[in-house]
């Protein structure tokens, strides 16, 4: 991931601005070839109701390890899905812009609530299996979080996706950020589709602490940003960027096609 610190090159943090915009199944997390798809889908809903919990799985495969991960879900899925652990869809990941971590793709599940969330958890036979994932992931992350609010976003094949991975200063300047921003967006095509705020994370070689925010924008076309990195917003709100973000990924995203 990029960190902002004070010894930070000037030029790292100018790019950083330019580009900064706003478990456990059977079905596998995504990936035993870096970047190889799960069955191909047209796009897909993410559909979930108040009170169940999200999480997105971000998956790095360790090279030479898919059986291990193949034991990991044979494992897990029956104490998992009986409990309805369910696989919504996944957006891959086309282009890393900045991040040091490498995960090949993004991928919603859903759990009907957060009683069966923590019986998983509180499941004897659980730490024991949910400490071998260092032996067929490089790195996985999952994010979890319960909702508050109903959540429906579809996830259109026709369209392109970013998502940044946002660790937060504790100020409320990405909020102005993105706010100042969005007139240039949707003059470019693009538009937010799903912030992501306040969600727990698991991850078993990255750095303590959650991110504050996770956000999905969908665009039109893929040089979207580009348009808005010309904008009079951009230029006038970039400012807030800086200030409000400790550290950050980036990725260009595309759904199953």
């Amino acid at each position: 991931m990029f960190k902002f610190t004070k010894h930070a090159p000037l030029l790292a943090v100018t790019c950083a601005a330019l580009v900064a915009l706003g478990g456990t199944a059977h079905t596998s997390y995504a990936q035993d070839s870096h970047n190889a798809a799960a069955p191909a889908k047209q796009g897909f809903t993410l559909k979930a109701g108040k009170g169940q919990i999200i999480q997105l799985i971000a998956p790095d495969a360790r090279e030479g390890a898919q059986e291990a991960r193949q034991t990991y879900y044979d494992s897990t899925s029956p104490l998992s899905q009986p409990l309805g652990f369910t696989r919504i869809g996944q957006l891959n990941v086309s282009r890393k812009v900045i991040s040091d971590f490498d995960p090949g793709a993004f991928i919603f599940f859903s759990w009907p609530d957060e009683a069966s969330y923590k019986q998983l958890q509180n499941d004897p036979r659980w730490p024991a299996l949910s400490t071998t994932r260092p032996d067929g992931w490089d790195e996985l992350k999952i994010y979890s979080l319960k909702l508050e609010d109903d959540l429906a976003i579809e996830f259109n094949p026709n369209k392109h996706y970013t998502v940044v991975v946002a660790w937060l200063e504790g100020t409320d300047d990405y909020d102005r950020y993105l706010d100042g921003i969005e007139p240039a967006m949707e003059r470019a095509g693009g538009r937010f589709v799903y912030k992501m705020r306040g969600a727990t994370m698991e991850a078993h070689n990255s750095p303590p602490g959650a991110p504050g925010q996770i956000t999905f924008v969908e665009w039109d076309n893929e040089d979207g940003f580009a348009k808005v990195q010309q904008s009079p917003e951009y230029q006038a709100h970039q400012q807030f960027f800086r200030t409000g973000v400790e550290r950050f990924e980036f990725y260009w995203l595309k759904t199953n096609s």
